[in-house]
């Protein structure tokens, strides 16, 4: 009837598979989706072109009410998300533990420490040196960039490919490097 599945941190791929009343449709997502685990997430109703106009409409003001922002399918299968104040600025550094988010670009102005997190729609600029975990494109974007100062990261992920370091690799060469993908893989390049 309704199938649900996970796509990239934090989107969830929604498939109503059959068309039956909207309120048991409704509860088998809610049954499915609830915890804080799923808050501040987005999902994307992916046969929404197959459902009646009405039925999209109330299921994606029901996923509004569970706090899941919505992701619109555009013609080239990319995925696009509201992004409400692009650029979001951090004028600190990040101690361990620490987490950022933002549904945009997000600049640093500072070091990211080790088990400290970034994550952002779009790109990660860190004015000092990254030693804890880089998401960009967390919405699956391959396009975005992690660029540091210094990059020493535990782990970069860019979209849905990751990059692991081991502590003996975790060696700045001086200079600024930016991490993009290219070939499926990610990469570290002079900047």
């Amino acid at each position: 009837m309704v199938e649900i599945r996970g796509i990239t941190l934090p989107v969830i791929a929604i498939r109503i598979k059959e068309e039956t009343d909207l309120e048991s449709i409704k509860e088998k997502i809610r049954s499915r989706v609830r915890g804080k685990l799923f808050e501040g997430g987005y999902f994307i109703l992916e046969n929404a072109e197959d459902l009646p106009p009405d039925m999209v409409a109330q299921i994606e003001e029901f996923l509004k009410d569970l706090r899941l922002g919505n992701i619109r399918q555009i013609g080239s299968g990319k995925k696009e998300a509201p992004r409400s104040d692009r650029l979001l600025v951090v004028d600190r550094s990040l101690r361990s533990g620490q987490k950022v988010e933002h549904n945009g670009d997000v600049l640093i102005l500072g070091d990211v420490n080790k088990d400290a997190e970034v994550v952002a729609v779009g790109n990660i600029i860190i004015m000092g040196t990254l030693r804890g975990i880089a998401i960009a494109g967390a919405l699956g974007d391959e396009s975005a960039v992690v660029v540091a100062l210094k990059m020493e990261p535990q782990q970069i992920r860019i979209g849905k490919k990751i990059a692991i370091s081991e502590e003996s690799e975790r060696v700045s060469p001086g200079y600024p490097e930016v991490a993009r993908v290219e070939d499926g893989m990610i990469v570290l390049e002079k900047v």
